[in-house]
C-alpha cells in the first residue's frame, strides 16, 4: 500500500495591516543588527579599546545616530510599501501593478539608505570617540573602520534583505508578474560568493590588526565569521526552499487539478521559481477551465444531437446556462437583420420566441447593446452603480450582477448570451466567464445551424419556384427560345420557337441539329456552312453573338427574317452548349423601310425651306441696306433744311416758329438713331460669332474710360473686379458692355455720388457676371418689360433713349448660350446679371 500525500494546505494569506508588522520588524533588525557586529570587531581587532567604545556608547551622538536612522528607515521604508499594503487588504483604489511597482523600487531604496547610514556611521564613531574619550584617530583607522562598516553592512544586510524579499513573495501570490524582482542566479552569487569574499576580507582586517600567525583568538574570529556565513547559507537555503514549496506540493498531489490544491499552488518566492508557480497555477486553472467547458460542450452536444425545433434546442442551451454558470435568469438576445434593436428571443421560465419577448433599440444604454458593440464579454457585479446597464431593463428583472457574451459567428456579432443574479450581488470568476463564452460559442454555433437549416429550405423551395417559373416564362414569352448542346443538337425549346418554325409539337426538334434544320441557307439562297455560323461562336468559343441579317426556315420551307441572340451555357465552369433568344422581325423592316422614305420626304423639305430661309435673309440684307441709306437721306434733309432755316430766318421767325423747328430736328436725330439701333440689333442677329479669349475686366476699364472722357463733369465711383476673363466674341461682348455700363453711367447721373461696380460670382458652379448701380432703379413688376425691343420703364424727358440696349444685351447673350437677367428698386439702384455658358463656333 502507498502512502496517500495529504491535502496541500494554502499558505497564509497575508493582509496589509500583518505585512507592514512584518516589514517594519525585519527593517528593526537591519538597522541594527550591524551595529553591533561592527563595534564588536572594531574592539575585537584592537581599533579602540574597550573603555574608549563604552565611553562613545554612553554618550548621546552614538546612540541618537542609530535610533534617528531607525526612526528614518522605519518611517520611509514602509511607506515605500503602502501601494502593496493597500492592495493586500484591496482598496479601491488600489492595483497589482502599483504594488509590484513598489515591490521593484524597493531594492534600490533600501540599500540607498542602508548604505549611506553605515557608510557616514564610522565618522559618528570618530567623532564621539573624539569628543567624549582620549582616543585620536588615524586615516589608517578611519579606512579600517569604514572598510569594516561596508563588510558588516553587507553580511548582515544581505541575509535580512532576502527574508524581505520573501514576505514579498509570500504577499504577492496572486500577482502576475512578468519578469522577478531578484534573480536565482543573484542570490546565488550573493549568498554563494560574494559573502565568503567579505568573509575572507574580514579575516585580513583581523589578520592585520595581529601578529599575523594563527592562535586560538584566530580561531575564534574564523569561527565567528564562518559561522556567519553558514548562517547566511541557511538562510539562502531556506528561501530557496520557500521558492520551490508550492511546486513541491502540487507535484505530490494525487489530482493537482482541485480547488484544494490550485489553492496551495501559490507563489512564495519574487525570484523566476515565482513566476514559475505562478505560470504552472495558470496553466493548470486553464486545463481545469478547458475540461469543465469540453464537459459543457459534451452535454450541448448530447442536448442538440437529436432532431427538434428551433425553440427546444435554444431552451435546452438557456437551462444549460443556468445549471454550469448560474445565476437567477438567463437571457437570449438575437441581433436583428437590420442591426437596429436587440430581441429577447428566449428567457429562463419562457419559450423561445422569435418575434421577442422584449426590445432593447441599439442606441439604448444597455449591457447587451456594450458586449454588441464592444464585440467583449461583459462583467458588472453591481448593476445598479454601472452606467453601461440599462435602468428599465434592471428594473423590470430586477438585476444585482450580470454578466454578457456576444454570440459571435465568423467573426459577425449575432445576438448576446446573458446571465444575472436577482438577489445578491455576485463577482464573477474567471472560470465563470470562460464557461459562459463558451456556452455562447456553443449557442451561436447552433442557432447559425438552424438558421442554415430554414435557409436551405427555403432556398431549396425557392429554387423550386423559380424552375417553376422558368418553365412558365419559357411557355408564355412570345419570344422563340431555344437550347443546343455542343454538338449543336436541340436540347429545349418552348412553344413560341416550335410554333414559329411550323412544328407541331417540341418533339419535333428536340434532338436535331438546329443549324441543318432551320439555319442551312442565307438570305439570297447560298448555303450558309456550319463553321461560318454565329451561333456557333458561342457553342464552341464561349462569345455571345448578334445579328438582324439572317433568316429561319419554317417547316414548310419557306423563310422569314429574323434578329438573334446566342449566349454561351456553362455549368461548373464548363462550356455545355448556347442557348439562342430570336423573333420574327417581318413587321420591323417593313416599318424600317416606311421609316427610310418618310426620312427621305423630310430631308427633301428641310432643303427647300432651307432654300426659302435664304432668300428671307437675302431679302431682310437688301431691307437693312434700304434702311440704312434711303431712309437716312430724307432725315437728313428735314434736319438739315430746319436747322438752316434756323440760321438764315431766325430772326423773322417768333419763339413758337423756332421751338416747331427745334422739335422737327430733334424727332429727324431721334428717328436717325433709332434706325442705327435698329441695324445693330439686326447685325448682333446675324453676325457670325468668332469666339476668343476676352479680358472683361480692361475692357470695362475702357468702357468706362471712354465714358469719363465723354462726361468729365461727372464724378462717379467705378469699382471693376480684377482679371475677369471669359471665352466669347469680343466686338459682341464690348456691344454688351457698353450697353450694361452706358446705362449704369446714364441712370447715375442724378445722383451726386454715383457708384458702380463691375464683377462676378459663382452660383451653382455656373460663373455670373454682374453690373450694378445706386441709379434710379425699377419696380420689379416690370421687369418682364425691360429686355423687350422700345420697351423703356423711364420717360425721355428723365432720361434718354431708344429702348434697344437691352435687347441687344439679351440677344448678345443668347448668343453665347448664357441667360440674362435684373433685379432692381426704384430710387435705390439696379444690377443686371449674365452668364457666359459656352460658346458656339
Amino acid at each position: 500500500m502507498t502512502d496517500t500525500p495529504p491535502s496541500a494546505a494554502a499558505p497564509e494569506k497575508l493582509s496589509g495591516r500583518k505585512f507592514l508588522r512584518r516589514f517594519r520588524w525585519l527593517i528593526f533588525h537591519a538597522w541594527n543588527i550591524p551595529p553591533i557586529f561592527g563595534l564588536t570587531f572594531i574592539l575585537i581587532v584592537g581599533v579602540l579599546t574597550p573603555a574608549q567604545l563604552g565611553g562613545i556608547l554612553l554618550t548621546p551622538l552614538e546612540p541618537a545616530y542609530i535610533i534617528g536612522w531607525l526612526a528614518f528607515a522605519l518611517w520611509f521604508l514602509p511607506r515605500q510599501m503602502r501601494p502593496l499594503s493597500e492592495w493586500l487588504d484591496g482598496k479601491s483604489a488600489s492595483s497589482p501593478e502599483a504594488a509590484l511597482q513598489a515591490m521593484r523600487r524597493f531594492p534600490l531604496a533600501f540599500w540607498s539608505i542602508f548604505l549611506i547610514y553605515l557608510a557616514i556611521a564610522p565618522l559618528s564613531v570618530v567623532v564621539a570617540a573624539h569628543l567624549f574619550t582620549d582616543y585620536q584617530a588615524t586615516a589608517i583607522d578611519l579606512f579600517r573602520i569604514e572598510l569594516i562598516a561596508l563588510i558588516v553592512s553587507i553580511i548582515v544586510g544581505l541575509p535580512i534583505f532576502f527574508l524581505i524579499l520573501d514576505l514579498f513573495g509570500r504577499a504577492i501570490g496572486g500577482i502576475d508578474f512578468k519578469r522577478p524582482i531578484i534573480t536565482i542566479r543573484t542570490k546565488v552569487f550573493l549568498i554563494g560568493a560574494l559573502i565568503p569574499l567579505l568573509i575572507d576580507t574580514m579575516l585580513v582586517q583581523y589578520y592585520w590588526a595581529r601578529t599575523g600567525y594563527f592562535t586560538a583568538e584566530t580561531f575564534l574570529i574564523w569561527l565567528m565569521l564562518e559561522g556567519l556565513a553558514i548562517g547566511g547559507s541557511l538562510i539562502f537555503a531556506h528561501s530557496f526552499g520557500q521558492s520551490l514549496a508550492p511546486l513541491r506540493t502540487s507535484l505530490t498531489a494525487d489530482d493537482p487539478l482541485t480547488q484544494t490544491n490550485l489553492a496551495a499552488l501559490t507563489p512564495q518566492s519574487t525570484d523566476e521559481l515565482g513566476m514559475l508557480t505562478h505560470r504552472y497555477r495558470h496553466a493548470l486553472e486553464e486545463l481545469r477551465i478547458h475540461n469543465e467547458i469540453l464537459e459543457v460542450t459534451n452535454r450541448v452536444l448530447r442536448e442538440t444531437s437529436a432532431p427538434s425545433a428551433a425553440d427546444d434546442t435554444v431552451s435546452k442551451l438557456v437551462r444549460l446556462c443556468k445549471d454550469t454558470v448560474g445565476g437567477d435568469q438567463v437571457f437570449l438576445l438575437l441581433l436583428d437583420p437590420s442591426g437596429t434593436f436587440l430581441l429577447g428571443a428566449a428567457q429562463t421560465g419562457l419559450p423561445y420566441n422569435p418575434e421577442g419577448h422584449f426590445r432593447i433599440e441599439m442606441d439604448e444604454n444597455s449591457l447587451a447593446v456594450a458586449a454588441i458593440k464592444s464585440g467583449d464579454t461583459i462583467s458588472i457585479s453591481d448593476c445598479a452603480a454601472d452606467p453601461r446597464v440599462s435602468p428599465r431593463i434592471r428594473e423590470q428583472f430586477n438585476i444585482q450582477s450580470a454578466l454578457a457574451a456576444p454570440l459571435r459567428v465568423s467573426g459577425q456579432v449575432i445576438g448576446v448570451l446573458l446571465t444575472s443574479t436577482q438577489h445578491a450581488h455576485h463577482e464573477y470568476s474567471s472560470r465563470e466567464i470562460q464557461l459562459m463564452e463558451a456556452l455562447a460559442r456553443e449557442l451561436a454555433v447552433a442557432i447559425e445551424s438552424q438558421r442554415l437549416r430554414d435557409a436551405r429550405a427555403a432556398a431549396e423551395a425557392a429554387r423550386r419556384e423559380r424552375e417553376e417559373q422558368v418553365e412558365l416564362l419559357l411557355e408564355s414569352t412570345a419570344e422563340a427560345i431555344y437550347g443546343v448542346d455542343a454538338e449543336g443538337r436541340c436540347t429545349f425549346v418552348n412553344p413560341a420557337c416550335v410554333r414559329m418554325l411550323g412544328y407541331a409539337s417540341e418533339q419535333d426538334l428536340l434532338g436535331q441539329n438546329m443549324h441543318t434544320l432551320i439555319h442551312h441557307t442565307y438570305p439570297d439562297g447560298r448555303p450558309y456552312p456550319k463553321h461560318e455560323c454565329l451561333v456557333r461562336l458561342s457553342v464552341q468559343q464561349g462569345q455571345s453573338a448578334h445579328s438582324d441579317q439572317e433568316v429561319h426556315w419554317r417547316k414548310d420551307g419557306s423563310s422569314f427574317p429574323v434578329e438573334y441572340w446566342s449566349h454561351p451555357m456553362y455549368r461548373d465552369a464548363k462550356l455545355v452548349g448556347a442557348v439562342v433568344t430570336f423573333v420574327d422581325i417581318t413587321e420591323r423592316l417593313r416599318s424600317e423601310q416606311a421609316l427610310r422614305e418618310l426620312n427621305a420626304s423630310l430631308e427633301q423639305r428641310v432643303a427647300e425651306r432651307t432654300a426659302q430661309l435664304a432668300i428671307i435673309n437675302r431679302e431682310l440684307e437688301a431691307f437693312s441696306y434700304s434702311v440704312s441709306h434711303d431712309l437716312r437721306a430724307p432725315l437728313r434733309a428735314i434736319d438739315g433744311f430746319s436747322q438752316a432755316l434756323l440760321e438764315d430766318y431766325g430772326q423773322d421767325l417768333d419763339d413758337t416758329a423756332k421751338n416747331y423747328l427745334n422739335r422737327v430736328r430733334n424727332g429727324a436725330q431721334r428717328m436717325s438713331t433709332l434706325i442705327d439701333d435698329l441695324l445693330k440689333l439686326s447685325r448682333v442677329t446675324r453676325a457670325v460669332l468668332q469666339p476668343a479669349p476676352v479680358d472683361l475686366s480692361q475692357m470695362a476699364q475702357d468702357i468706362v474710360d471712354e465714358l469719363r472722357m465723354s462726361h468729365p463733369q461727372r464724378q462717379v465711383i467705378v469699382s471693376i473686379q480684377d482679371r475677369l476673363s471669359a471665352t466669347g466674341d469680343p466686338g459682341l461682348l464690348r456691344s454688351a458692355l457698353e450697353n450694361l455700363l452706358g446705362n449704369a453711367w446714364k441712370y447715375t447721373s442724378r445722383r451726386t455720388e454715383a457708384n458702380i461696380e463691375f464683377g462676378a460670382r459663382v452660383e451653382d458652379g455656373t460663373r455670373v457676371f454682374f453690373v450694378r448701380d445706386n441709379g434710379a432703379g425699377f419696380d420689379m413688376q416690370y421687369v418682364d418689360k425691360l429686355f423687350g425691343a422700345f420697351q423703356r420703364l423711364h420717360g425721355p424727358n428723365e432720361f434718354e433713349g431708344t429702348g434697344i440696349g437691352l435687347a441687344t444685351v439679351q440677344r448678345i447673350i443668347h448668343r453665347h448660350g448664357g441667360r440674362v437677367w435684373a433685379e432692381g428698386e426704384t430710387d435705390t439702384g439696379a444690377a443686371f446679371y449674365f452668364t457666359l455658358v459656352r460658346v458656339p463656333g
